[in-house]
């Protein structure tokens, strides 16, 4: 296995958009709606809110530790006794994440492509995929994750143009009317899933700046609750706030109402070709950062001599761990939440307080080679022309609005969700045109928080240097 790893920003991105939008399309979606009914494409601000401050204590750690993951950052602030217990509850966090999301993928794949296939051939299967990968790096799953994530994303995006003889917008009135209770609960079960965002920190030594390990956690987490969203909007306007409740897979059923003239009316095989291996890489994710966690208790890197054993036990367990799809889900839409906010609430606040002790080395050093800005510097060339090439007037006003203006923005949009939230469930029910223009706002935010997030990624991309040196 190489030393050094490497992987951009933009790779960064998508793959934490795969890691949040890969298990929420399976199991999560039905019951949101059991929940909170017609508004339940509501219920994914707040574990965006809890994934981005996850993010921010990441990014500080980074600065003050450069070129060390997270479980390396844990043994440096806790010490090696401390560390170790700490390291092993994230350890089998990962586990646990892990036979939740092999048994889930293996039910649906076995429910919808192979009824006649043996689950435990199945799993077998999905294992042997994760063996091969456990022998290769981050570097080979982002490259591969590069191919289908746009796709899938662009897929998502096109789908109420190719559902809009199936849409009906009284399915959604009244908006924001349902009980602020219940869409709080149903915030709660998106952060079960959402907390899988700590794997993003077995990997932040593989970041070539810190501003693009920023700007990455903003865009992927921002991309994924956009995808989720809509996928839970047409739920609601084609099937209603009810029957897809009672679905199993929803978001499924949703692609099968997809019928473009008689020629075209089973392009599910099509999107399933895309999203299974949006979900297959989010599962190798999971599995090279459990890898990871393992090696860091022996004080070593490569994990490869460990792939084998450990993906064995791992098969065992899995196909040990639950009786049926019931349990699956259960586990996965009501434990999830439980494990997250038991332990990590307070292990984020308890690495910000104890890494305020160590001084911030680089804020927007170049980890594995040399910063362009000073290069660029020195060799006297100006700046502006070199990074602004000519293009059209619109976007070269863009690329001249600075990083913070971006920055300043996205927040400012996140804001008047939440806004927009409130407001509509405290006059909705008296004043039904408040929700419908509160749900409006909403939307316009919601592209507009994914907008100025990619700008800034590209902001940060463009000011980093462009290759990383020969490892």
């Amino acid at each position: 296995m190489k030393s050094i790893q490497i992987i951009n920003g933009r790779q960064a991105a998508w793959l934490l958009g795969s890691l949040l939008t890969g298990g929420g399309l399976l199991s999560l979606q039905h019951e949101l709606i059991r929940t909170s009914h017609m508004d339940a494409w509501f219920t994914y601000l707040f574990p965006a809110l809890y994934v981005l401050v996850f993010g921010y204590v990441l990014v500080q750690l980074s600065m003050r530790f450069p070129n060390m993951h997270l479980f390396e950052i844990i043994f440096a602030l806790f010490g090696r006794i401390i560390g170790t217990v700490v390291n092993l509850l994230l350890v089998v966090h990962l586990w646990v994440i892990l036979m939740r999301d092999l048994l889930s993928s293996g039910k649906f794949i076995g429910t919808i492509l192979l009824p006649q296939t043996p689950e435990e051939i199945i799993v077998l299967l999905f294992m042997i995929l994760l063996m091969f990968y456990g022998r290769t790096s981050v570097e080979v799953i982002a490259r591969v994750n590069d191919l289908f994530f746009p796709i899938f994303f662009l897929l998502v995006l096109l789908l109420p143009f190719m559902l809009s003889n199936e849409l009906d917008l009284e399915l959604l009135q009244p908006i924001l009317t349902v009980p602020a209770i219940r869409l709080w609960y149903s915030n709660i079960l998106g952060i079960g899933w959402f907390g899988d965002v700590f794997v993003i920190g077995a990997f932040m030594h593989t970041m070539w700046s810190i501003k693009q390990f920023r700007s990455s956690i903003r865009h992927g987490t921002l991309m994924a609750v956009l995808l989720l969203t809509i996928f839970q909007f047409l739920q609601v306007i084609v099937f209603g706030p009810n029957l897809p409740g009672n679905m199993i897979y929803p978001s499924y059923s949703l692609v099968q109402q997809i019928h473009i003239t008689d020629f075209l009316d089973r392009v599910d095989l099509f999107i399933l070709s895309i999203w299974f291996p949006v979900t297959a890489c989010k599962v190798i994710l999971i599995y090279l950062a459990f890898l990871t966690g393992v090696t860091s208790l022996l004080k070593k890197r490569d994990y490869t001599l460990l792939n084998s054993p450990l993906s064995l036990v791992l098969l065992m367990t899995t196909l040990l761990a639950f009786k049926n799809t019931t349990e699956v889900f259960s586990f996965g839409n009501y434990c999830s939440p439980v494990l997250v906010l038991a332990y990590q609430p307070v292990l984020l606040i308890a690495l910000w307080l104890r890494m305020r002790r160590f001084p911030i080395r680089s804020t927007e050093k170049n980890r594995h080679g040399p910063d362009k800005d000073s290069t660029q510097q020195k060799s006297g060339q100006p700046q502006d022309k070199r990074d602004h090439p000519p293009g059209k007037h619109m976007q070269n006003r863009l690329a001249h609005i600075p990083l913070q203006s971006w920055v300043r923005i996205g927040n400012l949009l996140i804001y008047l969700c939440f806004g927009f939230v409130i407001l509509g469930l405290s006059v909705s029910r008296d004043y039904s045109f408040a929700g419908m223009i509160c749900a409006t706002g909403y939307w316009i935010c919601l592209i507009g928080m994914v907008l100025t997030s990619h700008m800034e990624m590209n902001y940060v991309s463009k000011y980093s240097a462009k290759e990383a040196p020969d490892s």
